[in-house]
């Protein structure tokens, strides 16, 4: 029973002290507290000892709070026993306690990994999901920074700008690459926070945290089958549009030209019908790994639906090279196909073809124009092909059956050499031939180089044949000095495929030493594309020729780069104006200072001219009066067989 309160007493508990007199102090205390007070005061009775404890009381509004109660015993007063209580009141300090308390247990079971450091963003404190997320235990990363973790994936300008925004507003948060203990680099979606004290001073970063791996996973898999055909994985019609438009735009801007392939399977229905959609599905599957097989990396292949596939050709060189894939699709496709349960199937394919932008300036037009040649293709039989034009399908048509007779036009020895008598302007007198090709088919008749040139150029040919031309000219050289004819430079075209590829000096010695011309007799003719395209290489090339004593000339110059600060690095001894600037001569004033340049810059070099192209009296005459030193052309002699050339040669000298 309470024998005396004071008035702080009173206030705690929200009363009066005359309202405590003479009430048992159980009746402040909260039932379920109880029991604790018992306990202590059995304590203090049995032993003496004061007691220390926490319990919660009960205010006059029946609201219970915290305290502290220190039970002292008092001595003994007329044999009753008395006790001193003070009462500290620990609410606050309480709920202090439990919001630690609340926040530790969040600290350690989120989901999320939480990093704190402090103003030197050196760690102090992580959870547990911080050591499973990144591999490092607590022990590994305290006092550490947190470029522990950093990736590399991230660039200074990235942090320079996570920190201003930090610094800012005390806050960032935003997608971050960073690298586990392993060295596996995963994302993170990364929230960090500034702690300030009381004088907006920055005293620790929380950073929180969490792998959205498999988020970013989910997300790429929702956009690739969006994009994609589930069946083929292939892109899909979505994404072919996407690239269509990409490409239209790169065109547009660097003036290229690609092409539309629309494809559609024969007898596709059949193996549906006969063997079931299974079979059909599996077919299907095989058709796109073969089709992705036989295309470079930067083209698309597109599965529309059905049997239905596109594709897309970026940066054709030339509008035939579409009907080269689709020739080649179609003989691929035609082969056999063997499926699951030993089932062999044959299908075709039908190709409709358009280009960028001779049939269509957007995404729309072209796969409608592609979808109409197509539609003619399967018209006229199936297996084949059609442009969206006829003159062009004709025109492809024409270069495919070209390659195939230039092919059998080498093992049968249809290609002979020509040459071209070039003259010294001074004296007239015939000082060497150019070395031309020319080709007699047995049905086809003549086929001029204008033609047959470009195919064997696409087609890689040109190095095959270029060897043998050059074999071919050495080899009559000689005949022609062990028959007594006067030695002659004779002039042999290099395609930019021999300058390019394999040792070109090497065979060069080689077919020398074979044939044993003389290699002062020699001229070997480049381009100025083949030259510029690479211009150490081609110096390196050049002095390598020069050192086994043939004579050097750049054929077609004014057609190019045409500039002395090229020229004056290569080893040259002479260049050749091309025809197009002889044409209009003397008629063009143009062309006439343009040929007098020419002249005047390659004499200031030191190399030797000739003139392309000679065909009437006033060209060289006015050529011989700008000082040119040989020329050749229709104005003294077409390219002859070697039997009439060495004729005019003994007639002429």
């Amino acid at each position: 029973m309470i024998l005396n309160a004071n008035l702080t007493a009173a206030k705690l508990l929200l009363t009066t002290r005359k309202a405590l007199l003479k009430k048992p102090l159980t009746q402040l205390i909260l039932p379920s507290d109880q029991d604790i007070y018992y306990l202590h005061r059995k304590q203090i009775t049995e032993t003496g000892e004061p007691q220390v404890f926490e319990l919660r009381l009960l205010k006059q509004d029946g609201v219970g709070f915290w305290v502290r109660l220190e039970i002292n015993r008092m001595a003994a007063a007329a044999g009753a026993e008395s006790f001193r209580v003070v009462i500290s009141d620990i609410s606050e300090q309480k709920a202090k306690d439990e919001y630690l308390r609340q926040a530790a247990a969040m600290f350690e079971t989120t989901r999320d990994g939480v990093m704190v450091t402090d103003a030197n963003t050196r760690i102090l404190i992580v959870n547990r999901v911080f050591t499973e997320l990144t591999g490092y235990s607590t022990a590994e990363v305290l006092h550490q920074t947190p470029r522990i973790l950093k990736s590399g994936r991230q660039n200074a300008a990235f942090y320079q700008a996570m920190w201003a925004e930090l610094n800012a507003t005390g806050s960032w948060q935003g997608e971050i690459w960073n690298r586990s203990k392993n060295g596996e680099i995963y994302p993170q979606m990364l929230n960090i926070s500034a702690v300030r004290n009381e004088d907006r001073q920055v005293t620790h970063y929380v950073a929180v945290f969490s792998d959205i791996s498999q988020l970013k996973c989910a997300f790429e898999r929702l956009d690739y089958l969006a994009h994609h055909d589930p069946l083929t994985e292939l892109p899909n019609r979505l994404l072919l549009f996407a690239r269509l438009e990409h490409c239209i735009e790169l065109s547009c801007r660097d003036r290229k030209s690609f092409a539309v392939l629309m494809l559609d399977l024969d007898r596709f229905k059949d193996v549906n019908d006969s063997y079931g959609h299974l079979a059909g599905d599996e077919l299907l599957q095989q058709v796109s790994k073969r089709l992705t097989s036989r295309l470079r990396g930067v083209d698309t292949v597109t599965r529309l639906g059905g049997d239905e596939f596109a594709l897309l050709l970026e940066d054709l060189s030339h509008p035939q090279d579409a009907a080269l894939v689709a020739t080649d699709i179609i003989e691929s496709l035609s082969e056999p196909w063997y499926l699951s349960k030993g089932i062999e199937v044959r299908i075709g394919v039908s190709v409709g073809i358009s280009l960028f932008p001779e049939h269509g300036k957007t995404s729309e037009a072209l796969l409608q124009q592609a979808d109409a040649a197509l539609y003619r293709a399967k018209a006229e039989g199936r297996g084949t092909f059609k442009y969206f034009s006829e003159d062009l399908t004709e025109a492809a048509v024409r270069r495919i059956k070209l390659e195939t007779l230039l092919r059998r036009a080498i093992a049968k020895n249809e290609l002979t050499v020509h040459y071209q008598p070039q003259i010294d302007i001074r004296t007239g007198t015939v000082i060497g031939a150019e070395a031309l090709l020319r080709w007699h088919h047995p049905d086809e008749g003549i086929i001029p180089p204008s033609q047959f040139i470009p195919v064997a150029e696409e087609t890689g040919l040109i190095g095959e044949i270029g060897e043998w031309v050059l074999l071919e000219v050495c080899r009559q050289g000689r005949r022609w000095i062990e028959s007594g004819l006067q030695p002659l430079k004779l002039a042999v075209n290099l395609s930019l495929h021999q300058f390019r590829h394999g040792d070109i000096g090497a065979r060069v010695t080689e077919i020398l030493q074979t044939t044993g011309f003389p290699a002062e007799y020699l001229e070997l003719e480049l381009t100025e594309s083949a030259l510029m395209e690479r211009e150490s290489e081609a110096v390196k090339i050049l002095n390598s020729l020069r050192t086994l004593g043939v004579r050097l000339a750049i054929d077609d110059f004014g057609t190019g780069y045409s500039s002395l600060a090229y020229l004056k690095h290569f080893p040259l001894d002479s260049l050749k104006i091309d025809k197009s600037f002889i044409n209009d001569i003397p008629d063009s004033d143009d062309d006439k200072e343009i040929a007098s340049a020419i002249i005047g810059m390659a004499h200031t070099l030191r190399l030797k001219v000739l003139a392309e192209g000679v065909e009437t009296a006033a060209q060289l005459q006015f050529l011989a009066k700008q000082g040119c030193d040989f020329y050749q052309g229709y104005y003294k002699s077409p390219a002859l067989p070697a039997i009439t050339f060495a004729a005019l040669v003994s007639q002429a000298n």
